[in-house]
């Protein structure tokens, strides 16, 4: 080992810590960059599950991992669909079940998933000068909960490909929308307004 490294001063003898936690995050403004709402998955690792998987082991899983969502991904680790968990949890696939013929337990996560070329994509050099007011336009015209960011032009391998994910559910917390309000709507229009400055 190099000379130059010296050891670093230790702590001694630590009484009980309060942990720290993430940075909370300031309420979105409509004019806040929309990278802000973005997961990119070249800082976190996305959350994964097996097309194979049945839908009570993900289940377990997902609410073991307090996970929501999960891309869904095929024996090659390509990503094929998303699965939430009110997907696993609803009824969605006790009806997969009935239309196919059989038990709720052979019922597998591909079977329920929403494939990748239903879910609205959008590529990540749109999203330089966009804004949080573009993305709920844009989530307004799609109808969709989650929207995934790709990359087609980058040389590295590495990061071409899925890029990332917006979550509609992750604005509309930080614009302190109610989710029950937004789950009972056709469409965005509680984030509209949100993003507009009027709350009903």
């Amino acid at each position: 080992m190099s000379s130059h490294y010296h050891s670093l001063p230790t702590v001694e003898q630590l009484g009980t810590q309060h942990i720290a936690h993430p940075e909370v995050h300031a309420d979105l403004d409509s004019e806040d960059p929309a990278r802000s709402v973005m997961t990119d998955f070249r800082d976190q690792r996305p959350p994964v599950i097996s097309e194979n998987m049945d839908v009570g082991d993900a289940r377990l899983r997902m609410k073991m991992a307090d996970s929501a969502l999960k891309l869904v991904v095929n024996g090659a680790g390509d990503c094929i669909g998303l699965v939430t968990l009110k997907d696993v949890l609803g009824r969605k696939a006790m009806a997969r079940a009935y239309r196919m013929g059989m038990s709720l337990e052979d019922v597998n996560v591909r079977d329920i998933m929403q494939p990748i070329g239903q879910l609205p994509a959008i590529d990540i050099r749109a999203l330089k000068d966009a804004r949080v007011g573009d993305l709920v336009s844009t989530f307004n015209k799609a109808h969709a909960e989650h929207m995934l960011v790709v990359d087609r032009q980058s040389q590295d391998p590495a990061l071409a490909g899925l890029r990332g994910l917006i979550s509609a559910s992750h604005i509309t917390r930080r614009l302190k929308v109610s989710l029950d309000s937004r789950a009972r709507a056709t469409s965005f229009s509680e984030i509209v307004n949100a993003v507009q400055g009027r709350f009903d």
